[in-house]
């Protein structure tokens, strides 16, 4: 026995405990006034170890507590405040506690008690299980004497020796290494480097005395924290890595590990964590936490699961210079438990372990330390199924107040049950109970619930999850007894969004599995009443909250609910109800529940509307789910031969309830009908308004998965009649709600009026041929086509219109709001005529009459029922069916017929509730307006119209406002007496009248004004989503209907053209005025912002043609403005104004030079946009052309058709390029003959003449090949009074001019400029009498000379002279030339003043030309 250094007292062996209980110890001093020694051993030697061994602070003074303490303490539940280490021991072990100080011995008789209180807790064990322990190799090892030093905190020098060695050539003492360890134990915090790292080289060198039992428990001793003297638990710091690291050295090659491993790691986990989740024990960790594993062997170390490391704990200055990564680093993690007994007592040690310590990480008093040493215990152990469910159990308090630790363990145990191949009913449990956390107030902790489930349900066991968790979800919604849950639809819609294929469908087809077993629970036990039903009203809750999402997810349910999957789903109700007569509502009560969930899901589209186009696009989102419905109601319905009921998979319905389903489904019931049970708050009014109130969209595949319902054909005609109604008043609000494109919808729908009600196959087959049709169901049909039509202008009531008379005849009828037949827009005088109409309709009834009677002839003889003797013809008297049917023939064979009075009233009924007439009267593509009113723009019906519908303004044509127009402006100015007073009609008529005439007026003002606003355009020339050919539309309607009656057409012959011309002026003027406008500013502004319309081009004509003949000086003056105002909005309309404007005035000026006098003498300011124009004309032509000399170029398409000559492209020979026309040269010279022309470089002057300072050396510029710039080869279509306009050119001051107009001039054309030059500039004059004298020479040597009369001779001899004696070189030169040209012509009397002076005067007066035109008209 070895003496106690303190007491001198000898110690025997010492012994670990079996269990020492986990947790953490008091942190304060525990005070008693006990004496600290054991009952029976008074001064007994103390432990030789003394205090650096593992003293217990207090023994059991009596065996039975021993015996309690060894055998059933693991399961004891202590408090983790009360909790102490015990040791126990034998009743031969002859160890006892060190003295603790005296401040601490007072303690021991109150803290003996709270362990006895605590113990008689433990709840009893079976004598199987009471000596079982994880202290395997501890129990069977006893530290001797031997194993102690003498002084613990001393070290031999043998002993330091022994590990001052690299290497060893023979196996060391073992009681050297002992005396080691207990060095370093008794030395924590100042460890020696010598001894450390002597201990692993050795244990890299000889791991097997490392191994040795007595080694291995002094070192599994040292992993566990003790108590000091004053009951604070001492760790062994930064020595427990060591430890570590010796241990798994020793026992790296030994494949089954002792258990004590284990339980010291539990002891860690749930205490101090001194070494359980430290970096530089991981790998010795990683090798125990294989006993937590329950998957198969597995040697490779990615397949295991990793630590998880606490923050980093303080390490000695000694370790910190050891690196033991360098010895763990090879050392190997493999599965060190794999007996099947020792794992099943790990885990029920483990299990035990657990759940002692859970009752202090729970509730008020639950540490945060405490928790987080639980919850990363569980993280470690929760592959066992329990660890899970007991986890799950106390999640939603951890979630709670300590989430932060709490999600690393909710998404470690998501991610075991979603790996699972499949669920065990433990997993399920442990899923339902994260599926019914409520949360309390916490909501905080609903998002990382959701984040975690995102990633777990896309794991192996995911969609098993997933259809499970709904499946619970619903039960625990449908359970009436069951507080419902405010987080379950959060949860569901989760789990929808987990599904990856239609996870929409996945959801309809759990609720048909809902409804029908709501159906089986409820049929029969009492009155049938769906929309009350608890099953609905939970439904709706789900569609509440998840039918928000989109139209399409909405459509998937309906598939879902609908879907026979695997064609038996819907097959046990029929089956149920042919078993028991209890249940024979059981089908009906399906169907009737099913069509509640369908309108709610149809309705949720809508929840989330606020804006009216919101709602529209739900309504519209509806229409598409309705076609797949009312397809389903066609595959599913086969009427029986009663006519009552039908046969269903799901059993046998009457045709009554089948109807009232579609007609809910369509939302043709009240409103009121759709709201649900108010005492359950699930009701939105304001939603049902929504939907219901104003109808549904309808579309071509609806209307004809309705017309292909198996339902008897009045019974289905009513559903269409409504639903057609219903989507004609919808489109009030969004015109294309009611959009049907195929004509075969017509067609089914008069089959509806097809005559059936026979049970002869043979007359039926008599009837069908040729067909016959029930006449008042034949007119509630034309009545909805009627409406279809109207709502549908652009296709289908165009093909009524035109094949179908007998529905246009109501399409007319709506029109003209003229509720008699024919429709006013017949008269006498139309093609067809009234009288023609009312003829056909008249004999197309008889017609039917005698069709009627002679089948129902042949009827009776099929029947027998017909006397074979008789010889008469059935009369009409007898006949039980004529009046009641009629001749189904509704195409263009079939005349316009009267329809009823009841028709007709029900008609206008329509026409004034849906405002079919304004629908169509308001389509321009086609015009069905305009058709009516063909050629007769102001219809008499048209102003009645006017009258009697204010609003019917808004659908006329612009023309026929404007023909409405000038008849009110002449009405006004002819219905006038002497006196100045209106004749004709009564004071009320006149009053109307007016009110009529200004609101006309004022409609086409607001057109006029429109056009100049610029808001109607955006700054980069957009117009939002008009379509391009009917921009200002009105505007150009009113310009057309004015400029082409200003323009009348001479070839037709109209006698009262000029009447119409002055009655058109007027109008216009008083138009323009009022409005305070200009016509040619607006119509410029119309044409620039209409482009690609073609109006540019139509114009250009009507201006031309009205200029052509104009001689009102006003007139002219607005023409010629707008030709100088009109421009493109575009490159290429911008060249075609331009072009097509100088063309115009080019020829007006030319044609009636008299024009161009007066324009260019009082009209300064057009003058001067004129050359503005002429000169940025030319400033854009291309310079850079080809080298081509002439080249021709076809007209544009769009270019007015005006006869004009062809675009030319001319070269001069200073290499100007132009690329024009020949009327546009013309004008330019014209222009350019104005005084105070620009001629500096750059103007349009410096491209045609060479520039220089003396005028008789000037020249015009000629082409590249000495062509003349005006001569005939220039254009093939030769100019209209060439030789006029270049008379007028002569007449101008600027002798480049002259030059120009006489380049290229014959010799007599010459000689007509000069007996004209009487008054001219004198320069101008030697310019014409220089190119007089060129001829000459030139004639002299011609074959066939000249021949002039001599009067002519006489003037140009005397014309001459006068410029001679004014000094003319040229002249004098002329003089000469001609004289002895045309001596034998020459009368030598003539050289008489007086005659010169009266010749003077008489050529140098220029005639007044507007008087000649004046007098002229």
């Amino acid at each position: 026995m070895s003496k106690d250094p303190r007491k001198g007292k000898a110690s025997g062996p010492e012994r670990l405990p079996d269990l020492i209980p986990l947790g953490r110890a008091p942190s304060r001093t525990i005070k008693s006034s006990v004496k600290l020694e054991p009952h029976g051993s008074k001064g007994s030697p103390s432990s030789a170890s003394g205090s650096s061994t593992h003293t217990p602070p207090l023994e059991s003074s009596t065996s039975s507590l021993s015996q309690i303490t060894q055998d059933s303490f693991e399961g004891a539940s202590i408090p983790i405040q009360k909790k102490a280490r015990i040791t126990t021991s034998t009743a031969s072990d002859s160890s006892a506690p060190s003295t603790p100080p005296k401040s601490s011995i007072t303690a021991v008789k109150n803290e003996d008690i709270t362990l006895k209180s605590a113990i008689r807790k433990v709840p009893g064990q079976s004598h199987h299980n009471r000596h079982q322990s994880l202290w395997s190799l501890s129990d069977n090892v006893r530290i001797g004497q031997e194993t102690v030093s003498i002084n613990p905190r001393q070290v031999d020098d043998e002993v330091t020796n022994t590990f001052s060695q690299e290497s060893w050539h023979e196996p060391p003492p073992l009681h050297h290494i002992r005396q080691a360890l207990q060095y370093l134990k008794s030395n924590a915090l100042k460890p020696d480097q010598v001894i450390a790292s002597g201990l692993l080289r050795l244990g890299r060198a000889m791991p097997e005395l490392l191994r040795e039992p007595t080694v291995s428990v002094m070192m599994i001793q040292m992993l566990r924290p003790e108590f000091t003297h004053s009951f604070k638990i001492r760790t062994n710091g930064a020595v427990v890595f060591l430890v570590c690291t010796l241990l798994h050295q020793g026992w790296d090659d030994v494949p089954n590990w002792p258990t004590d491993f284990v339980m010291a790691y539990l002891e860690d986990a749930t205490g101090e964590r001194s070494w359980c989740a430290n970096a530089e024990t991981k790998q010795f960790v990683a090798n125990i936490l294989t006993a937590f594993r329950t998957d198969g062997d597995g040697t490779v170390s990615d397949k295991f699961d990793p630590v998880r490391l606490d923050e980093k704990s303080t390490t000695s200055a000694v370790m910190a210079t050891i690196d033991i990564h360098e010895y763990a680093e090879s050392l190997s993690i493999r599965k060190r438990y794999n007996d099947p007994e020792t794992k099943a007592l790990i885990k029920d040690v483990t299990l035990r372990t657990i759940a002692e310590q859970i009752p202090m990480c729970i509730g008020a008093s639950a540490a945060d330390a405490s928790v987080r040493s639980m919850i990363k215990l569980m993280m470690a152990t929760c592959r066992w199924v329990e660890v899970r469910q007991k986890a799950m159990s106390h999640m939603e308090f951890w979630l709670g107040s300590f989430t932060k630790s709490a999600k690393p363990l909710l998404r470690m145990i998501l991610r075991q049950i979603s790996s699972q191949p499949t669920l065990s009913d433990d997993d399920l449990e442990t899923w339902f109970m994260l599926l019914d956390f409520r949360y309390k107030t916490r909501t905080h902790q609903v998002e990382p619930v959701k984040e975690e489930l995102r990633v777990a349900l896309a794991g192996l066991a995911g969609q098993e999850m997933v259809r499970y968790g709904l499946q619970h979800i619903m039960a625990a919604e449908l359970n009436p007894n069951e507080h419902k849950n405010p987080y379950h639809l959060d949860l569901m819609e989760l789990l929808l969004q987990s599904i990856p294929d239609k996870p929409a469908v996945e959801f309809g087809q759990l609720i048909q599995g809902c409804t029908i077993e709501a159906a089986f629970q409820s049929a029969g036990s009492g009155p049938i009443n769906p929309a009350l039903a608890p099953v609905v009203l939970v439904i709706k809750r789900w569609i509440r909250h998840l039918g928000k999402r989109s139209s399409s997810w909405n459509a998937d349910v309906l598939v879902g609910l609908l879907m026979d999957q695997g064609g038996t789903t819907l097959s046990r109700l029929a089956q149920q109800q042919e078993l028991s007569a209890r249940s024979k509502n059981i089908s009906t009560f399906w169907l009737q529940i099913l069509t509640e969930v369908i309108c709610y899901i149809l309705m949720a589209n809508t929840m989330d509307a606020r804006e009216a186009e919101e709602v529209k696009l739900s309504k519209f989102s509806i229409a598409h789910a309705h076609a797949f419905i009312l397809r389903w109601f066609q595959a599913m319905i086969e009427p029986l031969g009663d006519g009552e009921t039908c046969r269903t998979p799901f059993g046998t319905i009457a045709l009554e309830t089948v109807r009232i389903s579609i007609s809910r489904i369509l939302f043709l019931e009240p409103p009121l009908s759709y709201a649900m049970d108010t005492t359950t708050q699930e009701i939105d009014s304001t939603l049902i308004f929504r939907v219901v109130e104003n109808g549904l969209p309808l579309t071509d595949v609806g209307l004809i998965a309705l017309l292909d319902i198996r339902l008897p054909p009045k019974m289905l005609l009513v559903l269409v009649g409504d639903f057609v109604a219903r989507a004609t008043d919808l489109s009030r609000f969004y015109p294309d709600s009611l959009v049907v494109k195929n004509p075969d919808v017509i067609v089914k729908i008069f089959n509806l009026s097809k005559f059936t009600e026979t049970t002869d196959a043979a007359v039926l087959t008599l009837a069908n041929s040729i067909p016959l049709a029930w006449t008042q169901t034949f007119w509630t049909c034309s009545l909805i086509v009627a409406m279809l039509a109207c709502c549908n202008p652009r296709i289908l009531a165009l093909i009524v219109w035109d094949s179908m008379p007998v529905i246009r005849t109501l399409l007319e009828i709506c029109i003209s709001q003229h509720y008699s037949f024919p429709p006013p827009n017949y008269t006498s005088q139309s093609d067809p005529s009234s009288e023609r109409v009312l003829r056909l309709g008249i004999q197309a009834d008889q017609t039917d009459k005698e069709t009627v009677l002679a089948w129902e002839r042949e009827s009776m003889v099929i029947l027998r029922t017909w006397d074979t003797n008789r010889t008469t013809a059935l009369q009409l008297s007898e006949s039980e069916y004529a009046g009641q049917l009629m001749r189904m023939d509704f195409g263009p064979s079939q005349p316009a017929r009267q329809p009823p009075p009841e028709v007709m009233q029900q008609l206008r009924g329509l026409n004034e509730r849906y405002g079919l007439g304004m629908k169509l009267a308001g389509s321009r593509e086609p015009d069905y307006l305009r058709r009516m009113v063909g050629s007769n723009d102001d219809a008499a019906w048209v102003d009645r119209l006017l009258r009697d519908v204010p609003g019917i303004m808004n659908a006329l044509p612009a023309s026929t406002l404007c023909a409405r127009y000038c008849r009110s402006i002449l009405n006004a100015t002819t219905a006038m007496d002497e006196n100045g007073q209106p004749t004709g009609g009564s004071a009320k008529d006149s009053a109307i009248a007016a009110i009529v005439d200004t609101n006309v007026r004022k409609k086409m003002i607001g057109y006029l004004e429109s056009v100049m606003s610029d808001s109607s355009m955006g700054l980069d020339g957009a117009y939002g989503g008009q379509d391009p050919l009917t921009r200002f539309q009105e505007v150009r309607d009113i310009f057309e209907f004015f400029l082409s009656r200003l323009s009348p057409n001479t070839q037709e012959g109209h006698s009262n053209m000029e009447k119409d011309v002055q009655e058109t002026k007027q109008a216009m003027e008083t138009l323009f005025q009022s409005a305070n406008l200009k016509w040619p500013v607006v119509l410029a502004r119309a044409v620039l912002k209409t482009p690609g319309t073609g109006f540019l081009g139509k114009t250009m004509d009507w201006i031309e043609t009205i200029t052509a003949k104009e001689d009102d000086i006003l007139w002219l003056e607005m023409c010629l403005e707008f030709l100088l105002r009109v421009e493109g909005s575009n490159e290429d309309e911008q060249q075609q104004a331009a072009e097509q404007s100088l063309q115009s005035l080019a020829r007006l000026f030319t044609s009636r030079m008299f024009v161009w006098e007066w324009f260019a003498r009082d009209k300064e300011s057009l003058l001067r946009q004129l050359i503005k124009r002429v000169d940025q004309y030319f400033s854009k032509q291309d310079s850079g052309m080809g080298d081509v000399e002439m080249k021709s170029f076809n007209r544009n398409s769009h270019y007015s058709a005006r006869d004009s000559s062809a675009r030319v492209q001319l070269k001069l020979e200073g290499g100007e390029n132009f690329d024009t026309f020949p009327e546009i040269l013309w004008l330019t010279l014209l222009v350019l003959s104005v005084n105070g022309t620009s001629k500096h470089d750059g103007s349009t002057w410096s491209k045609l003449f060479k520039v220089s300072s003396q005028a008789e050396n000037m020249e015009p510029k000629r082409l590249v090949n000495g062509a003349s710039l005006l001569s005939n080869s220039v254009s093939d279509v030769p100019l209209a009074r060439d030789n006029q306009l270049r008379k007028r050119l002569c007449r101008t001051r600027d002798p480049e001019i002259v030059k120009v107009s006489l380049d290229g001039m014959t010799f007599v054309q010459v000689i007509d400029v000069v007996k004209e030059g009487l008054g001219l500039d004198l320069k101008v004059a030697q310019v014409i009498h220089q190119v007089l004298l060129d001829m000459l020479e030139k004639e002299h040597g011609q074959d066939v000379p000249v021949h002039l009369e001599s009067s002519v001779v006489k003037r140009i001899v005397l014309l001459l002279q006068y410029y001679t004696d004014q000094g003319g070189a040229w002249s004098q030169k002329a003089l000469e030339a001609f004289k002895a040209r045309f001596n034998s012509q020459i009368d030598t009397d003539m050289e008489s003043s007086g005659a010169t002076k009266s010749e003077t005067h008489s050529v140098a007066l220029l005639p007044n030309f507007f008087q000649a035109a004046a007098m002229a008209s």
